[in-house]
């Protein structure tokens, strides 16, 4: 897995707490459905710049529970595995939506506390 940086994109976190109810799962299901389809909980932590795996624990039971992934134990770590569903290419349609909304978002004024423009006057 690459380094994933949308976990933190104000508009994906938006748009998960809509459609799921919990800001982080849409980044989680992402971040899941762009992997070789087996995620460990630590190093999905990690990739979605989480400091620990307290963010992922509930997503990660919840999509068990529904099947989406399945835990597997193996070699002293825990792993899961992507189930193949259509959900995984709704979540990554998602998340360019809340990406995209994050383009859209007006632009903060560009003064410093002065009331200077960023750019030398």
């Amino acid at each position: 897995m690459s380094r994933v940086s949308y976990a933190q994109s104000a508009g994906v976190q938006a748009l998960s707490g809509i459609v799921f109810g919990q800001k982080h799962r849409l980044a989680i299901m992402a971040a899941i459905a762009q992997s070789d389809g087996l995620v460990n909980p630590s190093d999905l932590a990690s990739e979605l710049g989480f400091r620990s795996q307290s963010s992922i624990q509930v997503p990660l039971k919840d999509l068990t529970e529904a099947g989406l992934i399945t835990r597997e134990d193996g070699m002293g770590r825990v792993f899961y595995r992507r189930n193949a569903h259509p959900i995984w290419a709704a979540a990554l349609e998602l998340l360019k939506q809340g990406l995209a909304d994050d383009l859209q978002a007006p632009v903060q004024d560009l003064r410093d506390p002065r009331g200077r423009t960023s750019i030398s006057e």
